[in-house]
């Protein structure tokens, strides 16, 4: 009988993958709409689609891979940090609708950032205008997919 050793990678991979599902799921239930005329659940589908993939393609790599001397020990695991960043994570779906989708995207990048060791709350904050300004960008500007404005008027 062979034990499989649960390294950092695999916890990480399989949260995402799960991440990946639920939003996947909750893009369906927003409409996906057609190729010509895509609804809102059409690209949230895709980045779920592509999240899925790579986490599966993580956790059949880590699985057939050796495993390091250094990350033998049971302590490396950062719960707090995947707990922190499926938290923020999860923030977009539950409250995108009412603050609205751009600022909410951004928010939780600017706290997943942080939660993921960028030091400075300056730099956290520029990533996340920057990418929200991009999100803005890309789908409003020229895809001319309609985002949640929320109940602010905030895109």
């Amino acid at each position: 009988m062979t034990t499989v050793r649960v390294t950092r990678e695999m916890v990480a991979a399989g949260a995402l993958l799960v991440l990946g599902v639920l939003y996947g799921v909750l893009a369906v239930g927003e409409g996906l709409g057609s190729l010509g005329d895509t609804g809102a659940g059409f690209f949230p589908l895709v980045v779920a689609v592509v999240l899925v993939a790579a986490s599966a393609a993580v956790l059949v790599r880590s699985r057939t891979a050796a495993v390091p001397e250094e990350e033998e020990s049971d302590g490396d695991v950062h719960w707090w940090r995947i707990a922190g960043v499926l938290g923020a994570a999860l923030l977009v779906p539950a409250v995108g609708e009412t603050v609205g989708m751009i600022v909410t995207l951004s928010v939780a990048l600017v706290l997943i950032a942080r939660i993921m060791g960028v030091s400075r709350w300056v730099n956290a904050l520029i990533l996340g205008v920057a990418f929200g300004a991009a999100t803005w960008l890309i789908f409003v500007y020229w895809l001319f997919v309609p985002l949640p404005a929320g109940t602010l008027g905030l895109v």
